[in-house]
C-alpha cells in the first residue's frame, strides 16, 4: 500500500491566501488532514455542484466534454470539467490518444477557458490542470510546469496534477516552490516531490523538514519516507506520540487518529528500529483508536 485514499475536510494553517485556503484539490497522497491543507477533487467539485442534479452516470465522449468546456454555457462548462476528470480517473488510457493530448493542451492555453472562475475563485484552469493529472501522461508535464504561477491559487491544483504524473523531469521546475510564501504550494510541492519519488529531491525535502508550517514539515517527511530516506525520523517520532497531536488545538480527535495512522504507515515503510519500537507501543496501547491498532498491526506483520 503507498497510500491511504481518503478524503477529509479542509485543515486549520497558518494564514494565507484569502481565496485558496477554502479551495480543495485530490492531492493523490496518503498523507491525511491536517498534513493536507488541501482535499478531494470530489469535495472541490461538490462545494461548486451542491445542489446541482447529480451527474448521469453513462459518462459523454471526451470529445463532446472537450467541447462543451470551451463553448458551452457556463453552468455545462463546470459540470463538464467535472465529468472530464472523472472519466480520466476511470480509464486514464483516454489521456494518452494524440489527438486528445492536442485538444487538451489547445483547450487549456485558451485564455478564454483559463480566465474563467467559480464564485469561490477556483479557475477552469485548476480543473484542467486535475484532468491532465489524472490522465498520468508525462505529455502534460511541460505544459503544467508553464503554467506554474507563484503565489497564485491555480498553482496548488497545477503542482498536484504534475505529483499525479509523476514524470521525474519536473522535480527541477517544483524545487523553486518549496520557497513560495504561500503555505498552500508549498505543501502541495512536497506532497508533489514525494509522489514523483526521484532521489534527488532529498536535499530539498530534508530543508523543508524546517519549514514553519507543521503541515508542511509534516509532509517532508512522510515524502523522505517515500524515498527510502530516514531524514524525517525525528518528525515521524513525535506523530507517533499520541500527546504531540494534543498541542494542536486546531486538530480534532478524529483527525489525529487520521494522522496517527499515517504516521504509522509512514514509519512503517523505513523499517527502522526506533520506529518500530514506537509502533509496538501503540499497538500496547489499550487506549489506541481501532484504525491506527489495525494500521499498526499490519506494518508489524509487513516487517516479519
Amino acid at each position: 500500500m503507498d497510500r491511504l485514499n481518503l478524503e477529509t475536510p479542509l485543515a486549520e494553517s497558518a494564514e494565507d491566501q484569502s481565496e485558496s485556503d477554502e479551495v480543495t484539490v485530490n492531492i493523490h497522497s496518503f498523507f491525511l488532514l491536517p498534513f493536507l491543507i488541501l482535499v478531494g477533487i470530489g469535495i472541490l467539485f461538490g462545494v461548486y455542484i451542491l445542489g446541482i442534479t447529480l451527474l448521469t452516470q453513462e459518462s459523454r465522449d471526451v470529445y463532446d466534454l472537450l467541447e462543451t468546456i470551451k463553448s458551452g454555457r457556463n453552468h455545462d462548462r463546470w459540470r463538464s470539467a467535472f465529468e472530464l476528470s472523472s472519466v480520466l480517473t476511470r480509464d486514464p488510457r483516454i489521456g494518452l490518444d494524440i489527438q486528445f493530448v492536442n485538444k487538451m493542451a489547445n483547450l487549456f492555453e485558451d485564455p478564454s477557458v483559463r480566465q474563467m472562475t467559480t464564485q469561490n475563485g477556483v479557475s477552469l484552469k485548476a480543473y484542467l490542470a486535475q484532468a491532465m493529472g489524472a490522465t498520468k501522461n508525462p505529455a502534460f508535464t511541460t505544459l503544467l510546469l508553464d503554467a506554474i504561477e507563484p503565489n497564485q491559487s491555480d498553482t496548488v491544483f497545477v503542482v498536484s496534477a504534475i505529483g499525479m504524473i509523476g514524470d521525474s523531469t519536473a522535480v527541477e521546475g517544483i524545487l523553486p516552490l518549496l520557497q513560495d510564501l504561500s503555505d498552500t504550494i508549498r505543501l502541495a510541492s512536497v506532497i508533489a516531490l514525494g509522489e514523483i519519488g526521484d532521489v534527488t529531491a532529498i536535499p530539498a525535502l530534508q530543508e523543508a523538514l524546517k519549514d514553519e508550517e507543521p503541515n508542511v514539515r509534516w509532509d517532508a517527511a512522510v515524502a523522505l519516507t517515500k524515498l527510502n530516506s530516514t531524514s524525517g525520523k525525528a518528525i515521524l517520532l513525535d506523530l507517533l506520540r499520541p500527546d504531540y497531536l494534543a498541542e494542536f488545538e486546531s486538530v480534532d480527535i478524529n483527525e489525529r487518529n487520521r494522522i496517527l495512522a499515517v504516521a504509522v504507515h509512514s514509519a512503517g515503510i523505513l523499517n527502522d528500529s526506533e520506529l518500530n519500537e514506537a509502533i509496538d507501543r501503540l499497538i500496547d496501547d489499550k487506549n489506541v483508536n481501532i484504525e491506527v491498532l489495525k494500521t499498526a498491526l499490519e506494518v508489524r506483520d509487513e516487517r516479519r
